[in-house]
């Protein structure tokens, strides 16, 4: 009987066992901001490593718990490794210090900064988009997902492999959802870690009310990504978000990633070519793409910077001149 079928037979929602040393764990992330979201733990001999270890508090909630129902104990922990610098893929990372002491974090050159840095990534990230999005009123809440803030030991660079045990994972450089954004690729069971590389329409709420839409901030990086992951021999595909896939669902939820960003794209030069030579703002295109995914409220960390990076792609084609519009008295009171 599988570690899996143990946990149904008595109720416990706990681990879930996917073959060759992986497991999908559960975090606390569906009751704190009403999102999906799955760490992954690879074993090696009495070693194991957790993949986006979710936020501060999902050490704690759930992934103790489910490290120990695998009969692991906590001090054999070896490596915490995040896909990128958003809160949820990295705010657990400093959550083991205690309990395990000897554990390695790791994450993305690029995204370290972050990943280190919660003021840092609040200014290049979450306070990037003056005129168009204030999240000032949340700032409290999302430091809370991540600080205090872990020191990174491991930095990964695309091509670099990084080894729990005898177990090793190739790193792959994908960007786009972030500037240094990473998937792992474990050969030992062909299973493919993708973080938030691979977004599909988006990702529903738990609630079912919204949509969080496909995040990406430059056009081309996140297209680049996509492709260079379906070249991969994966055999199961593990996003953060989604549940795993075998690799017929994954390179169709990779191509329907691939077709959203052309479906955005067509949708910009439309507006483009309808507005002009009248300015099209951020917001409006923001706008149109939570109509495609079903966001709401529209305007969202999710679908303000995928507008905006296309915005950029089509500035850079020489189709928009980038401009500051002053606002009206009438619309800065309303």
């Amino acid at each position: 009987m599988t570690v899996t079928e143990e946990l149904s037979r008595s109720g416990d929602p706990g681990p879930v066992d996917l073959g060759d040393g992986v497991f999908q764990l559960p975090t606390d992330y569906p009751e704190v901001c009403n999102a999906p979201l799955w760490t992954y733990l690879l074993l090696d001999g009495d070693k194991f490593a957790l993949i986006d270890p979710g936020i501060r508090s999902t050490m704690g909630a759930t992934l103790e718990g489910s490290v120990r129902q695998l009969g692991l104990g906590l001090d054999a922990l070896d490596l915490l490794l995040a896909t990128h610098g958003h809160p949820d893929h990295s705010g657990g990372q400093s959550s083991w210090g205690v309990e395990a002491p000897a554990a390695r974090i790791a994450a993305p050159l690029e995204d370290a900064p972050w990943v280190e840095s919660f003021d840092r990534q609040w200014t290049r990230f979450w306070d990037d988009y003056p005129g168009t999005l204030d999240l000032s009123s949340s700032r409290e809440f999302l430091a809370g997902l991540c600080v205090p803030e872990p020191t990174v030991d491991v930095l990964l660079r695309d091509g670099d492999s990084v080894a729990i045990g005898d177990r090793a994972l190739d790193v792959v450089e994908t960007r786009g959802h972030t500037w240094g954004h990473c998937a792992y690729f474990d050969r030992r069971s062909s299973t493919l870690f993708t973080g938030d590389a691979v977004q599909g329409r988006g990702i529903a709420s738990c609630d079912g009310e919204t949509v969080f839409a496909p995040l990406y901030v430059d056009v081309a990086e996140a297209r680049w990504g996509l492709r260079r992951l379906q070249a991969l021999p994966f055999e199961r595909l593990c996003p953060a978000h989604v549940p795993p896939m075998t690799r017929d669902e994954g390179l169709r939820f990779l191509q329907a990633s691939l077709d959203f960003i052309d479906e955005v794209d067509a949708l910009a030069r439309e507006m483009v070519s309808e507005r002009s030579p009248a300015p099209l703002l951020t917001s409006e295109l923001a706008i149109r793409i939570s109509d495609l995914t079903g966001t709401d409220p529209p305007l969202t960390p999710q679908t303000v910077p995928t507008a905006r990076a296309h915005l950029y792609a089509l500035a850079r084609e020489g189709l928009l001149d980038a401009a500051w519009i002053p606002r009206t008295i009438e619309a800065r009171d309303g």
